[in-house]
C-alpha cells in the first residue's frame, strides 16, 4: 500500500481541464487475472474472477455510452467510464442535483478520475453476480492497472443518507504513474467548490452541500479540485473515498467494504433453483445482469424503481428528445416488480405493490393515478431546463424534472392490477389486505376508461383514444375481476365484468383495421404501433389469432430494421427523429416465440444480444444505421424486456443452429 511518507512521494498536484478521453495505447501483452484484494472471495485463481461474457470495446475518442458501467447503493447510482472517470452521480439520492456531471458537460460538469498518466487501453467487467466494477487499464511491457467501484451496501452501511463511492487501484508487472483528480460541480454545475482540510482528510462545501474526500495517498487542493499524481510499484494498491456529509460514516476499511458490499449482491442474487433461472438458463449472463441492473436502480427507503439513473441523454445525438428518467414509472416500475417475481424476488414485488397502492386517491375515483413519484414518493417532479449545459454530445436542452408526471395516462391501472394478480399467486395474503386499494382502482377505471390520454409514449400533444391503453384498461378489469372471485367479492366481480367485456368491443371495433389487418394506434388512424405487441402478451387475444398475426407481420415490415423496432413512424408533436425502441424489440422476440416462430425469433435475439453494451447493459434506443446506443442508460424498461424475452425463448425448445457464443 502506499501510504503517506512512502518511498514514492506525490509530485504537486496540477488539475487536469478539458474532456475526457482522447488516449490510445498498444495492444496489451498478455491477458491478466482479476485483482487479489486480500484472502477470500476475491483471492487471485478464484472461478469468481471470470470475465463476462461481452464483446470488449476497442478504444474511443469521445465515449459513448457503451463506455459506462453503473455502480450504486440502492438510493443513487454512478456512471463509470472506462477511462477510470465518474462523469454522473447525483447525491444522496437518484433525482438530487449532480455533483459530478461531466457526461453532459465536458468543460462545467466536474468529475472523479483514476487512471494512468501514459497510453494504455482499457475495458471494464462487473465481479461475478454484482455490482462492482473492474476496470483494467493495460499499459506496455504488461503492466496492468486495476481500478475497483462501488458504492456502499449493506449490513452496518448507512448508503441512505451518507452515500460513498469507493475506489481500489493495484497495480501488477512493474511501475507506473496515476492521476487521482476530484472535481466536484454542485448543483448541476452551478455552484463551485470550496475544499478544506479536515481530520486527516478533506471537505468541499458548496451552499447547501457537503461532501468529503479520504485516501491513502497524500492528496493537495488545486482551486476547486483535489488530487494527486504519484508512482506505484508492482503489487502496491491505493484507496479514495468520496461521500457525502460531514464526513466518512464508517471506520471500515476499503477492503471490509468491498467484502460486505460483494456479499450483498451475491447473496441477493437469484439461485439456480428459481424456475426463470430452470427455463432461461441458457441466456444466464443476460438474464442476471439485467436482474442485478433493475435492483439496483431500485429504492430501498420506498421499494419502488426509477426507470434510469440520468437525465438528458439524447433518444437522436444532437436532438431536442431529452428527458429526466430518475424517477418512478408506475407502468416502469410495476414491469420491474413482475419480472423480479419471476425471479424469485417477492419482496421486491410486494413492496413495490404496497406503496403504490399506498397512493392511490380514495376519495375520487375520477382523479387519476400519478404516472410517476420520485424514488422516494416525491410528487413536485416540474421540468426545467439548464441552459448552461452543454449536453451530452452537444444534445440540448438538458432537462431536470419531467412535466409527464402531469399527464394521465390509462395504462399504468393495468401495469399495477397485473402486478398484484400476478403478486396473489405467491403471496395471496399480502394482496387481500390491500384488496379495498385495488378496487378502488378498478373503480376508477370504470370511470376513467373511456376518456382519450397521453399514452404510453406520452406524447406531449392533444390526448387520443390510444388501442394500448383500452387495452391496459381490459387488463385492469380483467385481472380485478378474478381477484375479486378469488378473494370472495362477487358484487365487485359482477359489477366489473361487463365493463371489461365493454372495453374488449371498443378494442375490437375501433382498435383494428380491416385494410391492413392489424390493429392501431388509436381509433380513427391507419398507423401501427408496436405498443400493440402486447395485446397478446396480456392474453387480450391467442397468437394464433389473425388479428394478432396480422399485427405482428406488420410491425416487422413498417417498423422493424433488422432486429431492431421503432415505436411508431406517425407524427407525434416534438421535432427531430428518434431511435429504435430496444423493449419493442424484445416485445417482438416474445411475440415470435410464443407464436412457434423459433427460428424468426433466435435470430432477432441473436442480433439484440450484441446490442448490449460490453457489461450486458442496455439503453432505451439504438441507432441500428451509425451502431449508436441512444437515451438513458441504463434502461429498466429494456431489462424487463431481456429477461421476458429470455423467458419465452427458453419455453421453446433449443434450435440446432444455435452456436457460440450464445451456448455458454
Amino acid at each position: 500500500m502506499v501510504r503517506r511518507g512512502g518511498r514514492r512521494p506525490a509530485r504537486p498536484f496540477k488539475s487536469p481541464r478539458g474532456p475526457v478521453g482522447g488516449r490510445t495505447a498498444p495492444k496489451r501483452d498478455e491477458p491478466c487475472p482479476a485483482p487479489a484484494w486480500g484472502r477470500g472471495p476475491l483471492a487471485r485463481g478464484s472461478s469468481m474472477a471470470l470475465p463476462a461474457p461481452f464483446p470488449t470495446p476497442k478504444p474511443v475518442r469521445t465515449p459513448t455510452l457503451y463506455d459506462y458501467g453503473v455502480i450504486g447503493n440502492l438510493h443513487t447510482a454512478a456512471l463509470v467510464s472506462r477511462f477510470g472517470s465518474v462523469d454522473w452521480c447525483c447525491l444522496p439520492r437518484f433525482a438530487s442535483p449532480s455533483v459530478f456531471a461531466r457526461i453532459l458537460d465536458t468543460r462545467r460538469g466536474g468529475f472523479f478520475e483514476v487512471a494512468p498518466t501514459e497510453a494504455y487501453e482499457s475495458d471494464q467487467t462487473y465481479l461475478p453476480s454484482s455490482n462492482v466494477l473492474l476496470t483494467r487499464f493495460f499499459l506496455r511491457g504488461g503492466r496492468q492497472l486495476d481500478l475497483v467501484d462501488f458504492m456502499p451496501v449493506g449490513p452496518g452501511h448507512p448508503a441512505a443518507e451518507l452515500p460513498m463511492l469507493e475506489r481500489m487501484v493495484e497495480l501488477r508487472g512493474g511501475t507506473a504513474r496515476i492521476r487521482l483528480t476530484v472535481a466536484p460541480r454542485f448543483r448541476y454545475a452551478t455552484e463551485p467548490a470550496t475544499w478544506h482540510h479536515q481530520d486527516g482528510g478533506f471537505r468541499a462545501h458548496g451552499s447547501n452541500d457537503r461532501l468529503w474526500a479520504k485516501a491513502s495517498v497524500e492528496l493537495s487542493i488545486d482551486g476547486e479540485d483535489l488530487g494527486a499524481e504519484l508512482a506505484l510499484g508492482s503489487g502496491e494498491r491505493l484507496s479514495v473515498e468520496v461521500g457525502w456529509g460531514e464526513g466518512p460514516p464508517t471506520t471500515k476499511s476499503p477492503e471490509q467494504l468491498l467484502r460486505t458490499t460483494l456479499g450483498f449482491w451475491q447473496a441477493w442474487v437469484h439461485p439456480p433453483t428459481t424456475p426463470l433461472h430452470r427455463i432461461a438458463g441458457l441466456w444466464h449472463p443476460w438474464v442476471e445482469r439485467s436482474e442485478l441492473a433493475l435492483k439496483l436502480l431500485s429504492s430501498e427507503s420506498t421499494g419502488l424503481f426509477v426507470a434510469a439513473p440520468t437525465t438528458s441523454l439524447p433518444e437522436w445525438p444532437g436532438g431536442a428528445r431529452n428527458w429526466d428518467y430518475r424517477y418512478a414509472w408506475v407502468r416502469d416500475a410495476a414491469f420491474s416488480a413482475q419480472s423480479l417475481l419471476l425471479l424469485g424476488h417477492v419482496v421486491e414485488a410486494e413492496r413495490f405493490l404496497i406503496r403504490i397502492l399506498e397512493q392511490v386517491p380514495l376519495e375520487d375515483q375520477s382523479t387519476p393515478l400519478r404516472v410517476m413519484y420520485g424514488a422516494d414518493g416525491e410528487t413536485d417532479l416540474a421540468e426545467r431546463e439548464l441552459p448552461h449545459l452543454e449536453g451530452f454530445q452537444g444534445s440540448r436542452p438538458v432537462r431536470v424534472g419531467n412535466g409527464a408526471a402531469e399527464q394521465f395516462q390509462l395504462d399504468i391501472y393495468g401495469e399495477v392490477l397485473d402486478a398484484a394478480h400476478l403478486l396473489a399467486e405467491r403471496r395471496p395474503a399480502a394482496v387481500a389486505t390491500s384488496y379495498p386499494r385495488l378496487a378502488h382502482l378498478a373503480d376508477s377505471v370504470v370511470t376513467l376508461w373511456s376518456r382519450p390520454d397521453q399514452g404510453i409514449w406520452e406524447v406531449r400533444g392533444p390526448p387520443r383514444q390510444y388501442v394500448h391503453s383500452k387495452l391496459m384498461a381490459w387488463v385492469a378489469l380483467d385481472r380485478s375481476v378474478d381477484l375479486a372471485q378469488r378473494f370472495g367479492h362477487e358484487s365487485d366481480a359482477g359489477r366489473w365484468a361487463p365493463v371489461r367485456d365493454a372495453i374488449r368491443d371498443w378494442i375490437l371495433t375501433h382498435g383494428y383495421d380491416a385494410a391492413s389487418r392489424s390493429f392501431v394506434q388509436a381509433a380513427g388512424a391507419t398507423a401501427i404501433d408496436a405498443a400493440n405487441l402486447r395485446i397478446p402478451l396480456v392474453g387480450f387475444l391467442p397468437f394464433e389469432d389473425r388479428r394478432v398475426r396480422g399485427t405482428v407481420d406488420r410491425v416487422r415490415r413498417e417498423l422493424s430494421v433488422g432486429p431492431f423496432v421503432y415505436r411508431y413512424r406517425a407524427p407525434d408533436g416534438l421535432a427531430g427523429p428518434e431511435g429504435a425502441f430496444l423493449p419493442a424489440a424484445f416485445w417482438l422476440v416474445e411475440c415470435l416465440a410464443r407464436m412457434g416462430q423459433r427460428p424468426r425469433a433466435f435470430s432477432r435475439w441473436r442480433r439484440l444480444l450484441f446490442a448490449a453494451s460490453p457489461l450486458g447493459l442496455y439503453p432505451e434506443e439504438y441507432d441500428p444505421v451509425r451502431r449508436l446506443p441512444l437515451g438513458n442508460f441504463p434502461q429498466a424498461f429494456t431489462h424487463i424486456g431481456v429477461l421476458r424475452a429470455a423467458v419465452a425463448l427458453g419455453a421453446t425448445e433449443t434450435p440446432s443452429f444455435l452456436e457460440p457464443p450464445f451456448v455458454r
